[in-house]
């Protein structure tokens, strides 16, 4: 256990020690201290202690150098945004159509190759490419493609594929799909042609692992009810599908005549047997899916498992966990990165602990039960309980990863994996899974209507859970430094917990919850406890922060009353919801329009679909298309309007009845912008898209100008560089939102000119702004490119490395 262990620290520390150098190399050392003084006083001979020490050292060491050897440097959109590449590959997923341009299709492509403008290699193994044509996949493509210049930067978003926006595609032959990639071909074309739309694209998912047409409403049922995990192929798929393969097969083992079972059973046992016969269905099962990590990783485990019942070591849980791991990193080392391993090693590490606890209760309630219907009745109740404490362990053991990455909890997920779960590993994926492979064979799907209506009808009931009030509890960003502590302590009960077990087994004594049991859940209780209290006193003032919308316009604003606003929604609304996110709100008091133009207002339905939406404001001068949904209270506002709450008062300078531009349509709409003054402990004033025009025509309102903070007007462009307004308003802080490598230069040389004398905050530099009121009426400026680790050269970069641990935004 301890070889795998130290293989995959060297792994992780390779990853950690560019950024905390110094740390990496002390704490490596205190580890082979401990590691040191734990061999040489263990009952081994003196010799086999100091071979399994050098063991320890050189698999630690070898992991370190293995991963470096292995290390690309990650290629973000930033290093490449608004190039165009040269790309040659064949698709891996279907043709999505994008949301907001039905005839434009979103598709995944597996590279074999990318060039750059400079014909230099880039390290990327798949791409998302958007086009207007559908790309087949048993093709070859040579596509040029245009990565977008806008690139964002804010808290909470997530790190996707790299898309491009193909310019030229070219085919250029067949692909070599294979045997098993034309059989994965096949089963998602018949389904997506013979099944409803809502059960196609979840059979899908979990068959062939194409989860591209999952609608993003069914998306987020499965999140919110903690079934996500079996959209994606993972353990608990060839997990219950071998407990099914394997419970058959043992029984026809076992119906053979008895002579032809005599002789089999000569060599190996019935289970050995069955183990043996489950390994080719696996295998097509594994080949016919994606291919994904999760999907390789789970193989491995299931297939490890069946060598130790097929060899009668069916225990050592932790060792194969541990191999398995150990694999997974040698085949890709940056695995130890990916969120999906993460959440699937601590699962079973989780449900392992938990499934070794009760194994020793039970072998010792059972040594004290005689009547047989006692009996019976006592083992009922133990395979419930154990049941129940397995999927509450995966729950509460995976549920810091999934707040960190995804910020929410499933209130209801351990009902659900014990309900819903079952039923789809144990009816739906094996008959899916048989039909499929008589389909293949055959072409003939077997129970085709059975399988469609009883999947939607669960598909429907997933839905119809998704939608109570208390299915999930939406979870603020928290430290990184809170991650760590607690599945520290979870390693330290793992590791003390396992040395008790090995003791037990040989006292033949369950193993008991002791004292010292208190100081690992301590390190992974605590810290939450203390922070979840020090966040009560947080003080209380207005937080603004300005979002990277590239060269668009959004702003969340929170409100001392805990109120939320949203100022503009952005071109698609996505980088405002993944920050509401981030932050744990899912209900906007008010989401406020400054003016119709798409790259302020163009998320709105985005908004509206995904989040409880209580106001939409606006300047009196918007029309919506398709209405606004029931429910809405819309107030359109004008010049002298003024809202007031506790501890902060809105003043709405801009415009009014009667002002007019001599201008063109956009330029009208741009000057026709909500302009309003927010005051708290300090003055923010929002400027919308207004150009010089309506500046001047603000200006005299002098002393109601004048603001500590300016969000300059249409991102920084000349058209809106009057000096007069600026004197009149002289910020201490000026934000610009603009795109990087804009088109139209924003923010013009002028616009900064005129700000010499503010702070200047963009977002195509900085990424997200924050802005935070203190309570001695100061200001806290944190910017995304200040919360970033950078590699560490000396003690000082690493220092500030760490305090980077403790923040939030």
């Amino acid at each position: 256990m301890f070889l795998f262990i130290s293989f995959i620290y060297g792994v992780a520390i390779f990853y950690i020690h560019r950024f905390f150098p110094f740390i990496s190399f002390f704490m490596s050392i205190i580890l082979l201290i401990l590691s040191a003084r734990m061999f040489l006083s263990g009952d081994m001979r003196r010799y086999s202690k100091i071979i399994h020490l050098i063991l320890v050292i050189i698999l630690t060491v070898s992991g370190f150098y293995y991963a470096g050897l292995f290390h690309n440097p990650s290629l973000f959109t930033l290093d490449i945004a608004g190039k165009t590449l040269e790309i040659k590959g064949s698709p891996k997923s279907e043709a999505v159509p994008l949301n907001f341009r039905k005839d434009m299709f979103s598709q995944i492509l597996s590279t074999s190759s990318v060039l750059d403008n400079e014909n230099r290699h880039l390290n990327i193994q798949e791409m998302r490419i958007v086009s207007s044509s559908i790309l087949m996949h048993d093709r070859t493509y040579l596509i040029r493609a245009r990565i977008p210049g806008d690139v964002f930067s804010n808290p909470g978003n997530i790190r996707n594929i790299i898309s491009g926006y193909a310019l030229v595609i070219q085919d250029i032959g067949s692909a070599d799909t294979g045997l098993f990639g034309k059989a994965r071909i096949r089963l998602n074309d018949f389904m997506k042609n013979n099944f409803s739309s809502e059960t196609a694209p979840f059979l899908m998912s979990i068959i062939t692992g194409e989860r591209g047409l999952i609608t993003r409403e069914m998306n987020n049922a499965f999140n919110v009810t903690g079934l996500a995990h079996i959209l994606s192929i993972s353990g608990a798929h060839f997990g219950l599908l071998f407990f099914i393969l394997f419970r058959i097969f043992n029984f026809l083992i076992k119906m053979l005549p008895y002579r032809v079972l005599v002789r089999l059973t000569l060599y190996f046992t019935p289970s050995q047997i069955a183990a043996a016969a489950c390994i080719p269905f696996m295998i097509g099962y594994l080949c016919i899916s994606s291919m994904s990590l999760p999907a390789i990783r789970s193989f491995i485990m299931i297939t490890l498992f069946l060598i130790g019942l097929f060899i009668g070591r069916k225990g050592f849980w932790l060792n194969t966990l541990l191999f398995a791991a150990a694999v997974i990193l040698i085949i890709q080392p940056d695995s130890v990165l990916d969120i999906s391993f993460q959440l699937s090693f601590v699962a079973v590490l989780c449900i392992g602990l938990v499934a070794e606890q009760q194994k020793y209760e039970n072998s010792e309630e059972q040594r004290t039960e005689n009547l047989t219907a006692k009996k019976f009745f006592s083992s009922a109740i133990r395979y419930f309980r154990a049941s129940v404490l397995i999927s509450v362990a995966a729950t509460i053991g995976t549920a810091p990863l999934v707040a960190y990455y995804f910020h929410y909890f499933s209130v209801i997920s351990p009902l659900t994996n014990l309900i819903i779960t079952p039923v789809i590993g144990f009816i739906i994926l094996p008959l899916s899974l048989i039909s499929s492979f008589v389909f293949l064979v055959f072409n003939f799907f077997p129970l085709n209507q059975l399988i469609d209506s009883f999947t939607g009808f669960v598909m429907g009931l997933i839905k119809y859970i998704a939608q109570w009030s208390f299915v999930d509890i939406k979870i603020p960003a928290f430290p990184s430094v809170l991650l760590f502590m607690f599945y520290l302590g979870i390693l330290i009960y793992t590791v003390t917990n396992v040395k008790n077990s090995s003791e037990a087994v040989v006292q033949k004594n369950p193993p008991k919850i002791m004292f010292k049991n208190l100081i690992p859940l301590s390190i992974a209780l605590i810290p939450f406890i203390i922070y979840t209290g020090m966040n009560l006193f947080e003080p209380e003032g207005i937080r603004v922060t300005h979002l990277d919308a590239g060269q668009g316009d959004t702003a969340i604003i929170e409100m001392p009353d805990s109120k939320v606003l949203v100022l503009d929604t952005g071109r698609n609304g996505l980088q405002t919801g993944n920050f509401l996110r981030y932050r744990g709100i899912k209900k906007v008091d008010t989401v406020i329009l400054s003016h119709g133009h798409p790259d302020h207002a163009g998320g709105l339905e985005y908004l509206l679909d995904n989040f409880k939406v209580a106001g939409i404001w606006d300047n009196n001068r918007l029309k919506y298309a398709d209405g606004l949904p029931e429910g809405i209270n819309h107030r359109g506002f004008q010049r002298g309007d003024i809202i007031e709450g506790a501890g902060y008062k809105i003043t709405v300078l801009h415009p009014y009845d009667g002002f007019y531009t001599m201008y063109s349509r956009s330029d009208e709409e741009n000057n026709d912008s909500l302009v309003f003054k927010l005051q708290g402990r300090n003055t923010f004033l929002f400027a919308g898209d207004i150009a010089a025009e309506a500046e001047e025509d603000l200006v005299h309102l002098k002393a109601y100008l004048k603001s500590t903070v300016l969000k300059v007007p249409h991102h920084g462009s000349r058209t809106a560089a009057s000096e007069v307004f600026f004197k009149a308003v002289s910020p201490q802080i000026a934000v610009i939102s603009a795109g990087r490598k804009n088109i139209y230069g924003h923010p013009h040389k002028e616009m900064l000119e005129m700000l010499s004398n503010a702070r200047i905050l963009r977002t195509d530099t900085d990424g997200a702004i924050g802005l935070q009121e203190m309570s001695d009426g100061t200001i806290k400026i944190k910017t995304w490119k200040e919360f970033q680790l950078t590699e560490a050269k000396n003690m000082t970069e690493e220092f500030a490395n760490l305090k980077k641990l403790f923040w939030v935004w």
